[in-house]
């Protein structure tokens, strides 16, 4: 077997990240979030371009009081482009994030972004 053949076994099909992905959101709903940052980061290793998996290792960041951390994905999961409305909640990570690293301004900087995203919208 090569490296190719071993490589090709490695990927997950949809359904089975889209599984791992909820597995770990349970972790977070339950206070398991090391379990969860373990999940999620082993997803990014996986795909680095996988947003949701970086959001949610942010998210996973974020519960266990890590702000840098979760900075630093939430900065990879936004990249250079406007977000659509649809991914709000992103600024709304970004500025627990920031609150967490004692970053008050760009914290509220992040909450404005989030509202003119459209994100107090119900």
């Amino acid at each position: 077997m090569d490296d190719r053949d071993r490589h090709e076994e490695a990927v997950l099909t949809a359904s089975q990240q889209r599984a791992l992905l909820m597995l770990g959101y349970l972790y977070l709903r339950m206070g398991q979030g090391k379990r969860a940052r373990k999940l999620f980061a082993a997803l990014v290793a996986l795909d680095k371009d996988d947003g949701w998996a970086r959001r949610s290792l942010a998210a996973a960041c974020l519960a266990l009081g890590e702000g840098e951390a979760a900075l630093e994905h939430i900065d990879k999961a936004i990249g250079s482009t406007p977000l659509p409305s649809r991914d709000a909640a992103l600024h709304l990570l970004r500025a627990r994030a920031l609150w967490l690293t004692g970053r008050t301004d760009e914290a509220q900087n992040a909450v404005h972004a989030w509202l003119a995203a459209g994100g107090a919208r119900q």
